[in-house]
């Protein structure tokens, strides 16, 4: 059997497997997952793909017009692009030639062989622009990587990764001449530069990649790095707050602020940045609590200081940084802190306080694809503040069942950014797609809930991308119904902070020797289900006892469906319907990553323009503690009948 129909048959198979709602007898459970459909039979003859890039690697989303053309023929078929690829159905064995016109680009074509009836084929073709023409229209949509640019920006990753820059070089060159202005290379480039020394040229190939992508997050982060380092303060905190708006939950741009913040005077938002930082990047972000410190002692909070230092030890940071950590604790012990560093606007603590030289997280680092594990390192709380875990559990169960009787009454749009990534968080395939979407949880009989989910008006998985449908975002809360509560060790770990107010910490874990009612895995529709068991944190608001975020892990990998990873974080918030004068708590954005059988996946949905059954009114969610409503109005669709 050929490679190439070896990997085909990967694909098949990788089709077939699934993640939904766990089934007893025609039950169907709460939970959350994805569930993949199967694959058509195939046809008599072979199928060939043409995939249409732009010479930046972009996908091509304007026309184009496909020609596939073979010895006996000019114009075998046609077909215009859709998505930016075309489809060729029935082909016999022999030589052909893909040629693809579009107004404003030059014609370029790719040849391919196909030598077997049932063989599958994809070829990718760049479109370079006709700089003669007036008919240019800019692309639109992610940079996406034809496989021959991962590879050689893989590789590069690789080497840098293995502080081989010799060999980054050569594959970045090559990644270069590929596609000069895809966001991603010039990153990789800007990076290699920093590692070199070469600063200019690292903050002028970073400045390249966010000319192409505006919110390219880790270029932005790179020349906050730089300004930073110059003490340009103010320059870099703009770059920061850039990351911020697009991506409010990077550990990364708020341990780099927590740092601004401490040399510009602000030791109060320092510390709320260190310790978003923490909430957000756990252990890897263990470096933050220098800066934590730093503020703390400016502000002489000797005890917490203290405090943030021996959990920075105790995690093993470098020798370096341990040194400068020790050298923090022997000034507090001694008590020579000064207190007129305590205003905003003075300089912080000088005496063997961390410099931005000494500091890593100052250095711009490699991509990843997976957020921290929630078990790597709990959110600070707040200091002699016990938690009323019962009275907060109770609370939150009732919550949660006001949530099932709103969200039978409401539907949404649907906003699905779907992602196949490399293991260095790269893109090598992006879709998007809208939905109307409608849910409905109901009690099947005691102990037992039902969750039925529309999209569009169907239950039809062939709306989600890859055929791998994400399934029970919004039930995702129901770990805290009593139906279902006691199957986890939930564990108060204090009060935190969630945002602009205060929340509960609830750390949940399934039980030993309790099989999963909530989550399980099944390949096929007619398979039977594979239980699964998780972890996970939830922050509950304190004075509503509302769930307001929520993260999940597995518990552990399942390398026996080749489901090694998954990791889920989740927001809800206030939703008003004005005409009703009714306030309800739904989901804002859900976060999923997941890795199944080889194939990294990021997901980001965001649910928006509720419309409340019984008024014709749309709404937006708003953020939590700042209610608002819209006056918008739209006329409402049919749906399908609820279960």
């Amino acid at each position: 059997m050929s490679a190439r129909r070896r990997i085909l048959m990967f694909v098949l198979e990788l089709l077939l497997f699934c993640l939904i709602l766990p089934i007893h007898g025609r039950e169907a459970l709460p939970g959350t997952g994805t569930e993949a459909l199967g694959t058509p039979e195939a046809s008599g003859g072979a199928q060939l793909t043409v995939y249409v890039r732009d010479e930046s690697g972009v996908v091509f989303s304007s026309l184009a017009l496909v020609t596939l053309q073979n010895l006996t023929s000019p114009t075998l078929a046609t077909s215009r692009t859709v998505g930016g690829r075309a489809v060729f159905e029935d082909l016999g064995a022999g030589e052909y030639t893909a040629v693809v016109e579009a107004p404003g680009y030059l014609t370029a074509s790719e040849h391919v062989s196909i030598s077997v009836p049932d063989q599958q084929e994809q070829i990718f073709v760049t479109l370079k622009r006709d700089n003669d023409s007036r008919m240019v229209s800019a692309p639109a949509g992610p940079p996406i990587l034809t496989p021959k640019l991962q590879k050689e920006l893989s590789r590069a990753v690789e080497a840098v990764h293995g502080n081989n820059l010799d060999a980054a070089q050569k594959h970045l060159d090559a990644a270069y001449r590929l596609a000069p202005s895809n966001p991603e290379v010039n990153y990789m480039r800007g990076l290699l530069a920093d590692r070199q020394g070469n600063v200019a040229s690292a903050q002028a190939s970073w400045e390249k990649a966010i000319s192409l992508d505006a919110k390219h997050k880790l270029a932005l982060l790179g020349l906050a790095a730089i300004l930073a380092r110059r003490a340009d303060f103010a320059g870099a905190k703009g770059y920061l707050e850039r990351v911020l708006q697009s991506d409010a939950n990077s550990w990364h741009a708020h341990q780099l602020l927590s740092v601004v913040c401490v040399r510009q005077g602000g030791y109060q938002e320092a510390v709320t940045h260190a310790e978003r930082s923490l909430e957000l990047g756990k252990s890897l972000a263990n470096s933050v609590r220098l800066t934590l410190a730093e503020a703390l002692m400016a502000q002489d909070q000797r005890e917490r200081a203290a405090a943030t230092l021996q959990a920075f030890l105790k995690a093993g940071p470098p020798p370096a940084q341990g040194e400068i950590a020790n050298g923090l604790l022997r000034k507090l012990k001694s008590g020579a802190l000064a207190l007129e560093h305590s205003s905003a606007g003075d300089s912080p603590p000088s005496a063997e306080a961390a410099s931005l030289a000494e500091l890593p997280l100052l250095k711009p680092d490699l991509p990843t694809w997976l957020p921290a594990n929630v078990d790597d390192s709990a959110p600070a709380v707040e200091a002699g503040v016990s938690c009323p875990t019962q009275e907060v559990l109770d609370g939150t169960a009732k919550r949660v069942q006001e949530f099932m009787s709103s969200v039978d009454r409401i539907t949404a749009t649907e906003v699905l950014d779907h992602q196949v990534v490399n293991e260095w968080g790269l893109p090598t395939h992006e879709e998007k797609r809208s939905f109307e979407y409608v849910v409905s949880i109901s009690k099947i009989r005691d102990g037992y809930l039902g969750v039925q989910e529309y999209r569009n008006g169907t239950q039809d998985l062939g709306v989600f991308p890859d055929g791998i449908a994400t399934l029970g975002l919004p039930a995702a809360v129901l770990v805290f119904h009593p139906y279902y509560r006691e199957d986890y060790q939930m564990n108060c770990e204090g009060l935190g902070r969630w945002k602009d107010g205060h929340a509960w910490q609830i750390h949940f874990a399934q039980k030993q020797g309790k099989s999963s009612r909530i989550r399980g895995y099944r390949a096929g529709l007619n398979a039977p289900s594979t239980p699964v068991a998780l972890k996970g944190r939830a922050w509950v608001d304190k004075d509503t006892l509302q769930v307001v975020r929520i993260e999940t892990d597995l518990q552990a990998p399942m390398p026996e469906i080749k489901y090694l990873a998954e990791h889920m974080d989740i927001e809800y918030g206030p939703v008003k319907f004005k005409k009703q004068n009714e306030t309800m708590w739904l989901p804002m954005t859900a976060d999923i990553y997941f890795r199944l059988r080889g194939r990294r996946i990021r997901r980001k949905n965001v649910f928006q323009k509720y419309l409340l059954f019984s008024v014709d009114e749309r709404q937006s969610i708003s953020a939590p503690k700042e209610v608002q409503t819209s006056d918008d109005s739209a006329a409402l669709t049919p749906r399908p009948a609820r279960p």
